[in-house]
């Protein structure tokens, strides 16, 4: 399994609570990846291991929007579409996303694959509405084994093709792993793509407060 290491140094002057996370697909609902605490004048290292293989999730989560827990209902390990080299490509796995009484669920039947290159397929029905998705929080989206990285409200009777991303944010809030994020009040984050960026990437959070990659 492969790994992306972010290398930070505090030179605040103050002691900083520390997040990761990943744009949402849409509509924007990032959640956090990583926390982390780091001391003035400290430094930390943190590793994100690639999933290999991705999830599939539908999550909820319980008002206020920010700073709550998220709760998965269902996962399923999926596989990315991928280009071969003789120029065939082979699809990624589709995932069924089912609504049963309200509660959300990823059916266990296999579908036929769809998923484009570097992507997977989730699909919804006719089995809840838009404004069910919305008044029960409903989150369709991406992780690994251990947590989703990132969800978005589903619509009913859709199709999305989701590409696993390998853009990250850093910031310093306090929020909580595996919550969802405060965008109103999460500042300005660092944005760290490490499909054009080299592991480990070197990030000094200076006295002026901003973020300056080294590398």
């Amino acid at each position: 399994m492969s790994s992306l290491i972010v290398k930070l140094q505090n030179q605040t002057g103050q002691t900083h609570n520390y997040i990761l996370s990943q744009d949402a697909v849409q509509p924007p609902k990032p959640l956090v990846i990583a926390n982390f605490k780091v001391p003035q004048e400290g430094s930390a290292m943190i590793t994100l291991d690639i999933p290999d293989p991705y999830y599939a999730y539908a999550i909820t989560y319980q008002a206020p929007s920010h700073g709550s827990s998220v709760e998965t209902i269902a996962k399923r390990a999926i596989t990315l579409g991928k280009m071969q080299d003789d120029g065939t490509q082979t699809l990624g796995s589709t995932i069924q996303y089912v609504v049963t009484d309200k509660v959300p669920d990823l059916a266990d039947g296999a579908l036929p694959k769809e998923g484009k290159v570097n992507a997977f397929e989730i699909r919804t029905g006719s089995d809840f509405t838009e404004k069910d998705a919305k008044k029960g929080n409903f989150l369709i989206g991406y992780g690994s084994k251990d947590q989703a990285y990132q969800g978005f409200t589903p619509m009913p009777a859709s199709s999305y093709q989701i590409v696993p991303s390998q853009v990250f944010y850093l910031n310093f809030v306090d929020e909580t792993k595996g919550s969802t994020i405060n965008t109103e009040i999460s500042g300005n984050p660092l944005k760290i793509d490490f499909s054009v960026l080299d592991t480990p990437v070197s990030v000094i959070h200076n006295k002026d407060g901003e973020f300056v990659i080294e590398n």
